[in-house]
């Protein structure tokens, strides 16, 4: 079993249950093909050389961590090109770093080596869109991988709300970005139009799959990408 076919069986598990990006990532095939790479791997240590990482203080409301997690999670993780599982991982949006554990000391996991983390049931891969569309190189929520690709790139933001004269709150606000692949290029889709536009040379199929699964953009936009960038793909072939 090579691992494009891997990749792909994963992709194909989290694109089919609705929303993906709310799927199982440990379920029927894919524990067989984990375990797989899991029995193939070498000496985990190379994973903690690197720089040692504090928590960050909390705000007032949010935290700079992945879904508000300030904890790590056990996560699926291709380090130097090796598959190791059940590796605890915190992601710190804010800064875009991956963090592990180990003795009670938290690290930083090198970017240069770190390609794919499944944590709490999403895909992160390290990308660099080399300049499109002013996207940064860095880790992105992969929704959707296959002719068409959804990224999402996780961004908090912090705000200062003066409660009074002599107090303001620090919040800690999500402001993910969702892309959309299409050719060679990536879109920005911020707005079910932005959607519309993209996939334009479909756009009646596209309306009609949206009524009749009764997806409302607005409700759920990542999924809401994500399935119609699927079903573009099915018309498209």
């Amino acid at each position: 079993l090579d691992l494009t076919i891997f990749l792909g069986l994963i992709a194909l598990l989290s694109f089919e249950q609705s929303p993906p990006r709310d799927s199982a990532l440990y379920s029927g095939a894919a524990v067989n093909t984990i375990s797989y790479f899991n029995s193939n791997i070498g000496d985990q240590s190379e994973i903690y050389s690197g720089t040692q990482y504090d928590l960050l203080p909390p705000a007032n409301k949010g935290t700079f961590y992945f879904q508000d997690k300030n904890y790590c999670t056990p996560s699926l993780i291709c380090f130097n090109a090796k598959w190791h599982k059940d590796i605890p991982v915190l992601y710190d949006v804010y800064n875009d770093l991956m963090v592990a554990v180990n003795n009670n000391y938290l690290f930083v996991l090198k970017r240069e080596k770190l390609s794919d983390v499944f944590l709490q049931g999403h895909h992160f891969i390290y990308f660099d869109p080399k300049g499109q569309n002013n996207m940064p190189t860095g880790f992105y929520d992969e929704l959707y991988d296959g002719r068409s690709t959804v990224l999402v790139k996780r961004i908090k933001a912090i705000f200062d709300h003066q409660v009074s004269a002599q107090f303001a709150e620090i919040i800690y606000e999500d402001h993910s970005t969702i892309y959309l692949k299409k050719g060679d290029k990536f879109l920005e889709i911020g707005s079910n139009g932005d959607l519309k536009d993209a996939l334009a040379d479909k756009k009646k199929q596209i309306n009609e799959f949206m009524r009749a699964n009764k997806i409302k953009f607005n409700k759920d936009k990542e999924g809401a990408v994500a399935r119609v960038a699927g079903y573009y793909d099915q018309i498209s072939n």
